[in-house]
């Protein structure tokens, strides 16, 4: 990634971004009702935050999500995926720590608009954000 990266211009399944000046609005965006964590999230997730460091036109991230709520925890259809393969389970650990890492390591703050539910990795990834702005409904 150059110096001139700009993270709206990449290919994400899992992720929508817009800009309003030098503020970088990324919103989780899946079909599953409640943004479940699948396999291309996770995947995404373990490099987003680094992304969004290097994006070259932001200041500011404001992480939020589309639907009714933030990222309610991971797909239990991909969580039987897991433990029909305990391989492709611990072959997450590692993501799993790069996503704590990368987000603690972000030089630019991210502030968290909780629009709904947040559990298991989506309730980890809204309190490590350095502010949480929630709606009055929104649960962790």
């Amino acid at each position: 990634m150059s110096a001139g990266y700009d993270i709206t211009q990449q290919p994400w399944q899992r992720f929508t971004f817009e800009r309003k000046g030098r503020v970088l609005t990324a919103f989780i965006t899946s079909d599953h009702p409640v943004n479940g964590v699948d396999e291309p999230m996770h995947d995404e997730f373990a490099l987003v935050f680094n992304a969004l460091q290097r994006d070259a036109q932001s200041d500011i991230i404001v992480l939020t999500a589309k639907g009714k709520a933030f990222c309610a925890g991971g797909d239990m259809e991909w969580f039987e995926d897991q433990i029909r393969d305990q391989s492709r389970f611990r072959a997450l650990a590692w993501d799993a720590k790069r996503i704590v890492a990368s987000i603690l390591e972000m030089e630019k703050p991210i502030i968290c608009r909780l629009n709904g539910a947040a559990a298991g990795l989506g309730a980890t990834i809204a309190l490590l954000c350095d502010v949480i702005v929630a709606d009055e409904m929104a649960k962790i």
